[in-house]
């Protein structure tokens, strides 16, 4: 049944025969590494289970209390088979919500198949050391030269005359490592527990505490402080509204300065490295126009390139970012849509913004929206994250040491650093999911994966205001969150002077020309900001607009793809009078001067074949060969991939089902033959691993130099990368052999 205190790959194979057919499905729908590819039979699908990187899989999704019972079966079971029951008792649970947890995490395993018949599968003893729960090997596996002790009443009866150095020695190999190492004889407080059987040999310059001895030590306990909960998070409690201040404050701050960032490279473009990325002197620059530092710029148009609104433009001459397609749908959304659009942009996204700034193995700078920045896991770190803070009361404000304290017993094999936890926190703090460090209304919306995340948001806003206090200093007052409308008009004709409770513009000649220049009459201008003004219009205020109306425009800028110069104003006349030339948009800007929006190229077409004999001019007005019209170059969309992580979608239940059946029948097939199975890469590497373990010899199937196989009786030693060493029991020699020349392997 046993060997050495582990299961076998045959029990293995013996309890998934047993199983029925829903609970090998629910296996593979657990590990979902074991069906890809398909096993042709139970025993490949129980070596694949029984592998060594299956099984580290699986212990990176075990929280700390199923460790720790998974450490107590490893331990105990060098004593034989363990049970339910038995675990309990190892590891102290002593009321019934405490049995209830280790009677669960004791099923756990056994569905996980990591434990068969109270045995740990080999590939979980080795994954957990050699010295599970910190307790040393059995009696059995040592040569005691004096009888040892093995029961707390006799550890206690020779512990009474003891010597102190002694006590110490005994206490440091309890709470610590069970192996102690020795310089060379052992003498003093060492030689007394020796001579005493309370240690025992491990080498000629090792002792060891023996696991009956260091359970006694114990109280006959496997863990001195188990971790049956996750760890307390003794945080403060924001208020329900500061929270929702704070988060609204900063989903709105964000959705803001993401509109900038997309209109003003709508505008213009922000040149990009030729690496990919936004560059440094770029980056401040971004930062400058939204008044925040690089590291938040950097941030910013990170969470933008994670909704899809930015992203790289390689069609013109030269590489830069831009907004892409979706942008423009995103900017007539509402405020709240807005936002969710950001925030699920985030959630699902690889990158990790942190990293702008730092350097890579190559010593390259990391840059925003350039490579370097994806990492597999930032996505499920930032759901755990947002999970933690879900699962604490309302208004819960932790700080990152105690997320990273509840994720290292989530996961104690697969813990983040914790700069990262605090780096996701932050981001969460910007975004708006929480306000105050408390998780939000619509933060918590998207951690549960609801669908209503934008009306959670909304309901947590305030009104919106759509009037103004304008005062006799040309500034205005928003006393409040300003409606959409309200908005776009101040942003055309006043500059934001702060922002916070309340909102203050300045109106300025420059912010006047610009509305102007947007195509809005003065007349009308001052007609829209008196019907959101509460108290009427300074006369400042109308003086600044009425200057500004009167300078606008006085002079002209306008564009033209050609120009035309004639000898007088009849052929001028003439040439604006001619419809074959009606499509060039001919325009008279002087007597003997037109202009044209069609290219020189084109224009010098159009008039030859008209009958005219026009040249074409040089900037200096020389006479130059005529060249073919150039292209217009026309800017397309950014092609921009929105990030996030790649779902694969995996066989349902039915399919799964029908690879059980098909397993099933394939291990019928295999146990009706008599000759050496063919066995895959992974059963080889457990079936030798097992007799390596046990010290037992098997008979395997080599191929050898000629390309023949060859079939020997060996006893392999061990295995490890990627090969066996193993002596050959026939010819009484050892040799090392690649794993993958090994073709079969069989008891």
């Amino acid at each position: 049944m046993t060997t050495g205190g582990t299961a076998r790959l045959a029990d293995v194979v013996t309890e998934l025969s047993q199983r029925p057919d829903a609970d090998v499905v629910t296996l593979l729908r657990e590990r979902p590494d074991l069906p890809v590819p398909p096993p042709t039979t139970l025993t490949a699908l129980a070596a694949r289970a029984c592998s060594r990187p299956s099984v580290e899989r699986v212990l990176a999704g075990l929280d700390q209390h199923v460790l720790e019972v998974a450490e107590a079966v490893c331990a105990l079971g060098g004593l034989g088979p363990v049970d339910a029951g038995a675990v309990r008792s190892a590891t102290g649970a002593g009321d019934a919500t405490a049995a209830a947890r280790v009677d669960e995490a004791y099923t756990r395993l056994e569905r996980l198949l990591l434990v068969v018949g109270g045995l740990p599968v080999l590939a979980l003893h080795e994954a957990l050391g050699p010295y599970p729960a910190r307790l040393g090997p059995p009696l059995a596996a040592l040569e005691a030269v004096h009888a040892p002790v093995t029961t707390p009443e006799a550890l206690s009866a020779v512990l009474t005359d003891a010597p102190p150095a002694a006590l110490r020695v005994l206490d440091a190999l309890v709470s610590g490592t069970p192996v102690g190492v020795t310089s060379g004889e052992p003498a003093g407080a060492t030689r007394w527990l020796l001579d005493h059987g309370v240690l025992q040999r491990l080498s000629s310059t090792q002792v060891v505490l023996p696991l009956e001895t260091g359970l006694a030590a114990r109280g006959q306990r496997t863990h001195l402080e188990p971790h049956l909960h996750p760890p307390r998070v003794a945080a403060p409690t924001r208020p329900a509204a500061v929270v929702a201040a704070e988060s609204t404050r900063a989903a709105e701050e964000l959705v803001r300065l993401v509109g900038v960032v997309v209109r003003q490279w709508t505008h213009e473009p922000a040149p990009a490295l030729r690496s990919g990325g936004l560059g440094v002197r770029e980056l401040r620059r971004l930062a400058g126009d939204l008044g925040t530092t690089p590291e938040q710029a950097a941030e910013i148009v990170e969470i933008a390139a994670m909704a899809g609104l930015v992203g790289p433009d390689d069609d013109g001459e030269r590489p830069v970012l831009g907004p892409a397609a979706p942008a423009v749908d995103w900017a007539e959304d509402e405020l709240a849509d807005r936002w969710v659009a950001l925030a699920e942009g985030w959630l699902a996204s690889p990158r990790m913004p942190w990293l702008v700034g730092t350097r890579d193995d190559r010593g390259t700078l990391r840059a925003a929206l350039g490579p370097g920045l994806e990492r597999g896991w930032a996505a499920r770190l930032r759901r755990r994250v947002l999970a933690v803070l879900a699962s604490l009361p309302t208004g819960t404000a932790p700080a990152a040491a105690d997320v990273h304290a509840v994720l290292r017993w989530q996961a104690p094999r697969a813990t983040p650093p914790e700069a990262s936890v605090a780096a996701v926190l932050a981001e969460a703090e910007l975004l708006g999911l929480t306000g105050a460090g408390a998780l939000g209304s619509a933060g918590r919306a998207l951690a549960d994966g609801a669908d209503d995340v934008a009306a959670a948001l909304a309901a947590d806003l305030p009104e919106p205001v759509g009037e103004i206090l304008v005062q006799g200093d040309l500034t205005a007052v928003v006393p409040g969150r300003p409606t959409r409308e309200l908005a776009d008009l101040l942003d055309q004709v006043a500059d934001v002077e702060s922002r916070g409770a309340a909102l203050t513009v300045r109106f300025t000649a420059e912010s006047v020309r610009r509305a102007l220049d947007a195509g809005t009459e003065a007349g009308a201008l001052l007609e829209r900001l008196a019907d959101v003004s509460r108290t009427p219009l300074p006369q400042a205020l109308e003086y600044l607009v009425g200057d500004a109306a009167r300078r606008h425009g006085r002079l002209r800028v306008g564009g033209a793809g050609s120009y035309l110069r004639t000898p007088d104003e009849v052929t001028t006349r003439a040439l604006l009078a001619d419809p074959r030339l009606a499509g060039l948009g001919l325009r008279e800007i002087a007597p003997t001067a037109l202009v044209s929006g069609v290219l020189p190229g084109e224009l010098l077409e159009t008039l030859r074949r008209t009958g005219a004999a026009p040249v074409l001019e040089g900037p200096s007005g020389a006479s130059v060969g005529a060249r073919p019209a150039a292209r217009r170059a026309v800017r397309t969309a950014p092609r921009v991939q929105r990030a996030g992580e790649v779902h694969v979608q995996g066989p349902d239940d039915v399919a799964l089902a029908r690879l059980v059946g098909r397993m099933r029948a394939g291990q019928e097939r295999a146990d009706q033959r008599d000759d050496l199975p063919a066995t895959d890469p992974v059963h080889t590497v457990a079936a030798l691993r097992e007799a390596a373990s046990a010290g037992s010899a098997v008979r395997v199937v080599l191929i050898g130099a000629s390309g023949k196989p060859e079939r020997r009786r060996v006893r392999p030693v061990s295995v490890e990368g990627g090969r066996v060493r193993m002596v050959d029991l026939d010819r009484e020699s050892e040799l090392v052999v690649a794993i993958h020349r090994i073709s079969a392997v069989a008891d």
